[in-house]
């Protein structure tokens, strides 16, 4: 008897090579990306859910009603699952990115009432033949095919760990985290490297930079940079993050845009946001780290003393230039400076 089964895919370009594969069942690209903005431990609430369309407007130009209305019709398409399908096949990645939004649909496809469909997972970090391997949307559909049938059952293990992870990193502040990552992380094998990243993201004792913030004025050095060179640099460098170009203008923007800049942009006066093509002359642009930028960089100045910060990394809201949770270099944790 044929089975009627849903396909959760991390992203559209994976998701039409899924489709094109002939592999059969329905496919729902989740879209959200649970890396940034605000975030707590129901994410179909309808407060968040207003903070969250406000943050990713501010950051990235997404309309409002774009980001709510996509998220509330993939939250719904969730809760009707229980009688209509048999399988729900959850297809994801190594990086933080992926980990994160794996962790949570685990989390929530658990606690749906009455859930009688089985739940599968294939999570990879490699793929014979693709090197560098950055995710499943580099493979050709062929490859695709190749996988089908490879997933296996999500484990009781793993969608205990799934929930501690979620409870963890949507708590306000960063204790959870920072004793999950003492504990046995093995039911998810990517798990370990993906919180260890995501650790770092909070901001350095010794100059209030965040890891990926670090590595970028590192990669800049003293030369002038285009985006898209020191995007692909950046991507190899630290490709357990994720990051999408997206999220990369952001990181630029957050460094650019700031009281006293750690870069300068030169050739335009914004870089590209949601749903907006790259300018003609988006080559001839460049980076170049400040004077400031090089002084924060070696420990000099902080970051955060000088420009302040109002962020958001899990469920911690990171505000002001005092008494701001970092990631403590010294020992394990986080604290306060």
């Amino acid at each position: 008897m044929p089975t009627n089964n849903l396909h959760i895919v991390n992203g559209d370009s994976f998701g039409n090579k899924l489709s094109e594969s002939g592999i059969e069942g329905e496919i729902l690209v989740w879209r959200e990306s649970l890396y940034e903005g605000p975030i707590g431990t129901g994410m179909t609430d309808s407060t968040l859910l207003s903070q969250r369309a406000l943050y990713m407007n501010n950051r990235y130009g997404i309309p409002l009603d774009t980001f709510a209305s996509q998220t509330i019709q993939q939250e719904s398409r969730l809760d009707t699952l229980t009688n209509e399908v048999d399988e729900v096949v959850l297809w994801f990645e190594h990086d933080l990115y992926d980990q994160l939004m794996l962790c949570y649909l685990l989390a929530r496809i658990d606690g749906l009432p009455r859930r009688s469909f089985q739940l599968s997972l294939i999570c990879i970090d490699a793929f014979p033949g693709v090197d560098p391997f950055y995710g499943l949307g580099q493979l050709t559909v062929d490859q695709t095919l190749t996988l089908h049938g490879t997933w296996l059952p999500v484990a009781t293990a793993q969608l205990d760990l799934a929930r501690q992870v979620w409870t963890a990193y949507s708590a306000s502040e960063p204790h959870l985290m920072a004793a999950l990552l003492e504990q046995d992380l093995s039911p998810l094998p990517f798990l370990q490297k993906a919180l260890e990243v995501h650790a770092a993201r909070f901001p350095s004792m010794q100059n209030g930079l965040s890891a990926i913030q670090q590595l970028t004025l590192e990669l800049l050095g003293d030369e002038e940079v285009s985006p898209s060179s020191l995007f692909q640099n950046l991507s190899e460098q630290a490709s357990h993050y994720g990051l999408g170009d997206l999220q990369f203008f952001g990181l630029l923007n957050g460094l650019w845009h700031c009281e006293q800049p750690l870069i300068q942009v030169f050739g335009g006066d914004k870089l590209p946001s949601y749903n907006e093509a790259w300018p003609p002359q988006f080559e001839n642009y460049r980076v170049k780290i400040t004077e400031l930028g090089k002084l924060i960089l070696t420990c000099k100045q902080d970051h955060i003393f000088l420009n302040g910060i109002d962020e958001w990394i899990g469920g911690v809201h990171l505000l002001g230039r005092k008494n701001v949770w970092r990631q403590n270099a010294v020992r394990t944790g986080f604290a306060k400076l």
